[in-house]
């Protein structure tokens, strides 16, 4: 009897990961995609992938579900022949770690004003900036999914005031949580740095631009608010930034 299969098409870190998959799975066929196109796909069951080549995933006959090797899905769903079956994303405790090790680094460089302190230094020039303390800073995070709330859980314990905005009702102590389009207006009306961490979608093209922008407070301490975003280039319109 055939093993199901289990086919790799990632692009970094091959061979450990598909040594790893085999030794984690005896009883299944653990195939690497680099080692040729011309292989028979006709018994993989599941799939790993990170970008995977356009068309590929519409070979697989008796496909049954998909992996994403990365916490975002974008690059799945650009193929167009994408099969209509089951898309597992990743989650892991290190990827997590780092990004909100990323954000709450982010935060706290504007926050602080580092950049500006920066800039002095470069012109050997000293004026205090004025330093608000952190609960006195409303911190809003856009997409209150396993990034998001770990990221709250970061900066909860330095002592800001954390929002968090979700398509879906989220709850989580110590954060005021927003939902869907009616919490909106209300979210962004009570954030002074926002941090965006959705995922990249046909629905989130583009949704960080002057119309949102607009509705972000300015009556925070820093006098303007900050954007920050976690999540990929094409949910920013750049001129809007600017």
């Amino acid at each position: 009897m055939t093993k199901p299969g289990v086919l790799l098409n990632i692009r970094w870190d091959v061979e450990n990961k598909v040594q790893a998959f085999r030794e984690i799975l005896p009883n299944h066929d653990v195939i690497n995609f680099a080692d040729g196109e011309d292989q028979n796909f006709d018994h993989v069951r599941y799939a790993v992938v990170w970008k995977p080549k356009h068309g590929l995933l519409a070979t697989l006959p008796n496909l049954e579900v998909i992996f994403s090797l990365g916490a975002g899905v974008d690059h799945v769903y650009d193929d167009p022949n994408l099969p209509d079956v089951p898309l597992v994303r990743f989650v892991d405790a290190d990827l997590t770690g780092r990004m909100v090790e990323w954000v709450v680094l982010q935060v706290l460089m504007h926050f602080r004003q580092q950049r500006a302190y920066d800039a002095q230094q470069r012109q050997k020039s000293w004026q205090e900036i004025n330093q608000p303390a952190a609960h006195q800073m409303r911190v809003g995070i856009m997409g209150f999914g396993e990034l998001g709330q770990a990221s709250a859980k970061g900066l909860l314990p330095l002592g800001f005031q954390v929002n968090g905005w979700a398509r879906s009702e989220k709850s989580m102590d110590g954060v005021t949580c927003y939902c869907g389009d009616d919490g909106l207006n209300d979210f962004l009306a009570n954030t002074d740095i926002l941090v965006s961490l959705l995922p990249y979608t046909a629905e989130t093209h583009g949704i960080l631009n002057r119309g949102l922008f607009e509705k972000l407070s300015r009556d925070g301490t820093l006098g303007a608010p900050v954007v920050i975003n976690a999540g990929r280039g094409g949910s920013q319109v750049e001129s809007d930034i600017v």
